[in-house]
């Protein structure tokens, strides 16, 4: 792990840990620029499973909203809007009622795995918050807090995006 902070008057861009103990920086400090950096490294990570999550076309996640109104209360939908949905459960070769079952499954899903992202990424930066500054394996526990919150992301990704493309 390559680390860059201020220490002494100076600014250290890009030392291992190793290079930043020779000279002289405590390894509370070192400790603390390190849990830094691996904070931003579980944000970063995390915001790449949001981005993944998220379409990049607004017009995708409108239709998805409209859809998933008019699947939890088919009651109170526009005429219209059931009608479209017809459509396109017919064109899917599916009835209605399987339609709407279709929505709130995939709905679900996607809402699913972007509350789990940010209990992921809530779980991982406390964990980092509990390694004391000054362990002397601080960049192993670190590493294994990264690589169990990646597990987990991919994990959890893999399985919604599995739903949500039609597989159960």
């Amino acid at each position: 792990m390559e680390l860059t902070l201020k220490y002494d008057g100076k600014t250290l861009i890009n030392m291992a840990v190793s290079e930043l103990l020779a000279a002289g920086v405590p390894a509370a400090v070192i400790g603390a620029a390190a849990k830094a950096h691996a904070t931003a490294q579980v944000t970063t990570m995390m915001d790449g499973y949001r981005v993944r999550v998220s379409t990049p076309a607004a017009g995708r996640v409108a239709e998805w909203f409209f859809k998933e109104q008019d699947a939890r209360d088919p009651e109170n939908a526009r005429a219209e809007e059931m009608a479209i949905l017809d459509r396109e459960a017919a064109a899917r070769g599916i009835d209605r009622d399987q339609m709407l079952a279709l929505i709130i499954t995939k709905a679900n899903a996607f809402r699913e795995i972007a509350l789990l992202i940010g209990a992921i990424e809530a779980e991982a930066k406390a964990a980092v918050a509990t390694i004391p500054d000054d362990a002397d394996d601080i960049e192993t526990q670190i590493h294994n807090t990264l690589a169990a919150a990646k597990a987990q992301a991919k994990t959890a990704f893999n399985e919604a995006i599995t739903l949500i493309n039609g597989g159960s």
